[in-house]
């Protein structure tokens, strides 16, 4: 076996710890049965004419060192040096050699007899035992082997016979077997030390990876998404301008202009949710649901996209009165459904899409099935991975990028629900969700979600912008200037104090998150607030990091990720005043 290369200091460190377990292992396992041998070599030398005196002293001479022995293996439970035990458990095991060639040695001044090959035999046995407890220390091992193996040997070869020199080559052989033993493991272990030092390495560096490539989409999501807002706003205005002008041409133009900027937030944001699942950022809300009921509100809202493609939607429950209720984060499974049915509607052509609900036993199972054209077996677990396609070979974007399926089975593993796909060429496809059912006694009642004021419609209101972006803020204002609302816009807390001056006192605040000069948008509003403020604030962010929401929402606030819809914000802030009656 060839010897690697050698250690560095930190392998030798590890390599130290390693052979102390091993040793420690070692010596517990074996403590006393050695103990029992060394009993048993006294009594044998005294059988073969040794005195009872001499044998009596080699038993506690043996017992003290093994007291000592246990002694050191306690202080590796303090975590004292390893290098420093090891060398205590070595002294020891010497001493334990010379202790036993001395007294091999003196049974065998006495005649030959039939004791002296019993002896000889234990003597073997404790030979082999003790490969346990040098954990792989081929130098250590070998010279007590010197030492204990040495005077055996020599014992016989003294006896000057035919069977001496038989009995003595013997154990040379036997020996040299143990002591091979030792050195393999002694390099097995090197090499797995090494092994483990070099996965310990990869690991960092996937972790290194990892926590760059989370920063790296961070960072996209942030910069990626502030030109999308400033266009999202802009966009607004011309649908605000085209409802105002009763320009056809104008809101036609608007809503292409809407749907292809809802089309790259979709892939942007399908891009990083997939890195939030990898990085562990997706937090699980856990709640009671009642699958019956989140299915029909959720087959409601999708049921017009459906039909909008000439497919036939049916949504098929257990009877009423029937609730299969489950705990889960009913956001995430929404997303699940939405996943699989985005996928449908996209490579389904003509036909239908069915969602159905049923009991199977202690679970429910939700299934999606489609006419469309089906995936071949041998396709079917290719196609939940990244960026896969089973026939987007051009890259159409209006199929997206391939990452809906893959973000399905990352959530499907994170709500520990069960997945699986049944499908065929010609045939469409079923996917099956499974969802353990629970007994929960009630459920709260499920909010409903209040219908938006038209923006158009309200009234004027007095909105303070704050925000770095200049084209952002200019947008934002310009579309609520067109919606016939007073605005004031400020790029850091200095110029939002300033617009607070006079008369003018704003009925509602959008601060984005990021400010300049490592200035937060909680920091503007808290200097707001310290004026007398008190208008109702609205958090506008490109941070998708939980820790980031988690401090928004812990100052009460509702976080607003962008791109933002301009028209859907100021309907909101529309009705959310109308609601306190301003």
């Amino acid at each position: 076996m060839t010897p690697g290369p050698a250690l560095s200091p930190a392998q030798q460190e590890q390599l130290l710890a390693e052979r102390l377990e091993l040793v420690g292992a070692g010596i517990r396992h074996t403590r006393r049965p050695r103990l029992f041998v060394d009993a048993t070599v006294g009594w044998i030398a005294w059988q073969a004419g040794a005195p009872w005196a001499g044998a009596l002293f080699f038993v506690a001479m043996s017992a003290g060192l093994w007291a000592r022995e246990a002694w050191l293996d306690r202080q590796m439970a303090r975590r004292r040096p390893p290098a420093q035990i090891l060398a205590g458990l070595t002294q020891i095991l010497l001493a334990l050699s010379a202790l036993h060639a001395a007294f091999i040695g003196a049974v065998f001044l006495k005649p030959l007899c039939s004791w002296h090959y019993l002896l000889t035999m234990v003597l073997v046995g404790n030979a082999m035992g003790a490969v346990t407890t040098v954990g792989g220390d081929a130098r250590a091992y070998l010279r007590w082997v010197l030492i204990y193996g040495g005077a055996l040997g020599l014992a016989w070869l003294s006896q000057q016979s035919l069977e001496g020199v038989i009995a003595a080559s013997l154990m040379v052989l036997m020996f040299s077997v143990f002591i091979r033993h030792v050195q393999n493991e002694g390099e097995t272990l090197q090499r797995l030390v090494r092994l483990n030092d070099d996965l310990r390495q990869a690991r960092d560096r996937a972790e290194r990876a990892s926590e760059s490539k989370t920063r790296f989409f961070a960072a996209a999501s942030h910069d990626l998404r502030q030109p999308l807002t400033a266009l999202s706003y802009q966009i607004a205005t011309v649908q605000a301008l085209a409802s105002q002008q009763q320009d056809e041409r104008l809101a036609t133009l608007g809503q292409g202009l809407r749907r292809a900027l809802q089309d790259s937030q979709a892939l942007l944001d399908s891009l990083l949710e997939v890195s939030r699942l990898d990085a562990g950022a997706v937090t699980v809300d856990l709640q009671d649901v009642d699958l019956g009921d989140l299915l029909t509100r959720w087959s409601d809202d999708m049921r017009p996209q459906a039909e909008q493609q000439a497919l036939q939607w049916h949504c098929v429950l257990p009877p009423p009165g029937e609730h299969l209720l489950t705990c889960t984060d009913p956001t995430l499974l929404k997303r699940v459904l939405g996943n699989l049915a985005s996928n449908a509607l996209k490579f389904t052509s003509e036909g239908h899409i069915t969602v159905a609900l049923r009991r199977d036993g202690r679970t429910a199972e939700i299934s999606l099935e489609d006419s469309g054209p089906g995936i071949p077996l041998e396709l079917q677990d290719r196609i939940f991975e990244e960026f896969y396609q089973v026939s987007n070979t051009s890259r159409n974007r209006a199929q997206g990028l391939g990452l809906g399926l893959s973000i399905v089975r990352r959530l499907a593993n994170l709500l520990a629900m069960g997945l699986r796909l049944e499908s065929a060429p010609g045939k469409g496809s079923r996917f099956i969700l499974t969802l353990p059912l629970t007994n929960a006694a009630a459920l709260q009642p499920a909010t409903a979600t209040p219908e938006p004021l038209q923006a158009l419609q309200s009234p004027a209101r007095r909105v303070l912008v704050v925000d770095d972006e200049e084209a952002i803020r200019e947008s934002l204002a310009e579309l609520l200037t067109t919606l016939g609302w007073s605005v004031r816009s400020a790029e850091d807390i200095p110029s939002a104090l300033t617009c607070l001056a006079g008369a003018w006192q704003p009925e509602a605040l959008v601060l984005d998150y990021r400010l300049r000069d490592n200035v937060s948008g909680l920091d503007a509003l808290a200097a707001i607030r310290a004026r007398g403020c008190k208008a109702k604030a609205w958090m506008i962010t490109g941070e998708t990091s939980p820790e980031r929401v988690q401090e928004v929402l812990a100052a009460g606030l509702q976080v607003r990720h962008k791109p933002v819809d301009g028209l859907a914000l100021a309907a909101e802030i529309s009705a959310a005043l109308c609601a306190e009656g301003r």
